[in-house]
């Protein structure tokens, strides 16, 4: 058996299962595989260097792909439109190197919206506003109101992820400003 940077990713998966290749040797081989330059093509595609131009849809749909399987064709179809066919006559190495990297990407994401996630005081937690998550829809929604858009698959389809993030930022920084003005103006009113 030899898979080496030419074997293609249908080759790939057809002598790492009929050689039963131990879990062990194919950690190791994904391991130097991630530490390979991000390949600059796939099937002749550009590959992005980011993922700051996905469609906020584009994202969600990345972040529900949950298995290694259906990230490893799901997600170079969302973001170049590839499919299947033609990712196994593609190089392993590309593709597979292609996951680590979109996976880092989806970390990375996910942490930028972690840090401007709004932080309620301890009043607004008391009175349980933990207990409320609307998920990905309630963005898709507050997006949708703070816009004027109408149509909410419209507003996931046609925007950017940065921006909705960005809009996010504002609203939560103008939000914890806003409480923080009302706390000392409340403060103050009660030392008079």
């Amino acid at each position: 058996m030899i898979i080496n940077q030419n074997t293609t990713l249908q080759d790939f998966i057809f002598q790492t299962d009929i050689f039963k290749i131990p879990e062990n040797e194919i950690k190791n081989l994904f391991e130097k595989i991630e530490k390979l330059p991000i390949p600059e093509y796939i099937s002749k595609i550009k590959v992005p260097e980011s993922l700051d131009n996905l469609t906020f849809a584009e994202l969600i749909e990345l972040q529900e792909l949950k298995t290694f399987e259906k990230m490893l064709f799901g997600a170079p179809e969302i973001i170049m439109h590839l499919k299947k066919e033609k990712l196994l006559k593609a190089k392993a190495f590309d593709v597979i190197r292609f996951f680590f990297f979109i996976k880092s990407e989806i970390e990375r994401i996910a942490k930028l919206f972690e840090q401007i996630r709004y932080k309620p005081s301890e009043m607004e937690a008391s009175a349980g506003i933990n207990q409320i998550d609307n998920g990905i829809f309630g963005i898709i929604d507050w997006y949708a109101r703070r816009m004027g858009i109408i149509d909410h698959d419209f507003a996931a389809k046609a925007t950017q992820w940065t921006v909705v993030y960005a809009c996010m930022k504002i609203d939560n920084t103008n939000a914890m400003f806003e409480r923080k003005l009302r706390d000392s103006i409340t403060k103050k009113s009660r030392k008079k």
